[in-house]
């Protein structure tokens, strides 16, 4: 089996903790050959900084450093993917995911090496007993699938699912594409992506076989922010105004409170109300935050 060429972006945010576990992950990948290793690091107060630029130093990736108040989710990705790799595929990585095998890579761009797809993300599992466990159980399931054009008028909003967390593109065609067409988003960079490269008569998949864990412990007022900045980019980017979401994120809802349920996870049944409101009204009040901020352009 002839090895397939990648680069690797993971941008990095006081992230040094993380940077040795995960750079040795990338080491025990098989079937993949990576040329390039990229990180973005966004430039901070943060005590370990000099260990930071110290260790790309010492494993020779290759880095470019973004001031806090100019880093953009979209943009400097973009830079990343044109100016900085190489080969005909990028895989994408947030800087806290854990691999989980030696095939992620594999399996996450082998339908992007024989033409199938153009852009394809990985299953995310979260190992906290928490609500963020049964929602990654609903929005990544078992079995892969692709996604096209002609899927859009049945899935709405949910045909453009995707996460960079762990990701891979086609160069060439994000280039051709002409990346995130200038959008300076802080949120939703994969999602705007999924609906750039559909529109345009692309696939992407879902790819159930590449698993990573991605977990967090939000606040009520993270996931308030959270949701508010993604309110934000939906009415900001106005792209996604003509498709149904808010079915989906009741069935959702109930879905999560259905495992707690079952489980008997107490902890999770208590948060649920609070945690639905929290996401809820930070979607509400960003999204008119939004609208004002565009009318007021």
């Amino acid at each position: 089996m002839n090895e397939i060429a990648i680069d690797i972006v993971c941008p990095v945010y006081k992230g040094y903790d993380y940077l040795k576990p995960l750079y040795n992950s990338f080491l025990t990948q098989k079937n993949v050959t990576i040329n390039k290793i990229v990180f973005p690091i966004t430039d901070s107060e943060d005590e370990k900084m000099p260990l930071i630029r110290e260790f790309v130093k010492k494993n020779n990736i290759e880095s470019f450093e973004v001031k806090k108040n100019e880093f953009s989710h979209s943009l400097t990705r973009q830079k990343a993917i044109i100016e900085h790799c190489e080969s005909p595929i990028v895989v994408m990585l947030s800087q806290d995911i854990k691999l989980a095998d030696d095939m992620v890579f594999y399996n996450l761009v082998k339908d992007i090496h024989t033409g199938e797809t153009a852009y394809n993300y990985a299953k995310q599992i979260c190992t906290n007993n928490s609500i963020e466990k049964y929602i990654r159980e609903r929005n990544y399931p078992d079995t892969s699938y692709i996604v096209s054009k002609d899927d859009i008028e049945k899935m709405q909003i949910m045909a453009f699912f995707a996460s960079d967390a762990c990701s891979a593109y086609d160069r060439d065609t994000f280039i051709h594409l002409g990346g995130y067409r200038g959008y300076n988003v802080m949120m939703n960079e994969d999602q705007l992506y999924s609906k750039i490269l559909l529109d345009a008569g692309y696939k992407k998949k879902y790819c159930a076989d590449a698993i990573v864990e991605h977990s967090h412990k939000y606040t009520l007022k993270q996931v308030y922010k959270r949701y508010y900045e993604v309110g934000l980019f939906y009415s900001e980017v106005g792209l996604f105004d003509t498709y149904k979401s808010a079915n989906t994120g009741f069935k959702l809802a109930l879905y999560v409170l259905c495992q707690a349920v079952k489980h008997l996870d107490i902890p999770a049944i208590l948060r649920w109300l609070p945690d639905m409101a929290a996401r809820y009204s930070g979607m509400r009040f960003g999204k008119i935050a939004g609208k004002n901020n565009t009318s007021n352009r």
